[in-house]
């Protein structure tokens, strides 16, 4: 499990997804590449938020959204999506490809005992809503993509970083230590 849940790595999904950005502006398509960009940043910047706000009003810092889950269907589930939507339409391909990919990372954490199902589930949200967040952005891809030098191309990055894995969760933890305890609601009036 320990191997699967590390392609969901941020060590492995940042690299990544910045190749396909930048794999998708090569290839010609601009809109895709943007709408990339803004569908995994977005889902990104959730989880921080989501992550700093569970992490520093939770007692003892006990929850904490998934966020392997959340950047590995963004990501794998977002690639899935755009290469299956011209066979099963938009809706479909973002539900097939993202909740398989959050079906998947999300099994192997609660497996190891990293997260709880609602945990996951928070990270399966917002990761699903960025594989429909790129889609919609996105438009109707070039009539010849060439997908597979794409593939070529990430294929080492995902492979080459694969069991590298960066210590965010605990730099999260401090960073959430400093937030005001007026946030978390601990700071009102009888």
């Amino acid at each position: 499990m320990r191997s699967l849940t590390d392609f969901a790595d941020l060590a492995v999904l940042l690299p990544l997804a910045l190749c396909v950005a930048a794999g998708l502006a090569v290839l010609g398509w601009r809109r895709g590449a943007l709408a990339w960009c803004a569908a995994v940043g977005a889902t990104l910047a959730t989880m921080l938020l989501l992550k700093l706000a569970f992490l520093g009003c939770a007692a003892n810092g006990a929850v904490s959204p998934s966020g392997h889950t959340a950047a590995g269907t963004v990501v794998y589930g977002g690639l899935a999506a755009l290469w299956l939507r011209r066979r099963l339409g938009a809706p479909a391909a973002a539900l097939v490809a993202g909740g398989t990919a959050a079906a998947v990372i999300g099994t192997t954490r609660i497996a190891l005992g990293l997260h709880t199902g609602a945990e996951v589930l928070l990270g399966a949200a917002a990761g699903g809503a960025g594989v429909a967040l790129l889609l919609r952005l996105a438009g109707p891809a070039p009539d010849r993509l060439y997908g597979r030098r794409l593939v070529l191309v990430a294929l080492p990055i995902v492979v080459g970083l694969h069991g590298i894995r960066l210590p965010v969760e605990a730099h999260l933890r401090q960073a959430a230590n400093w937030l005001p305890r007026a946030v978390c609601g601990a700071g009102k009036l009888p």
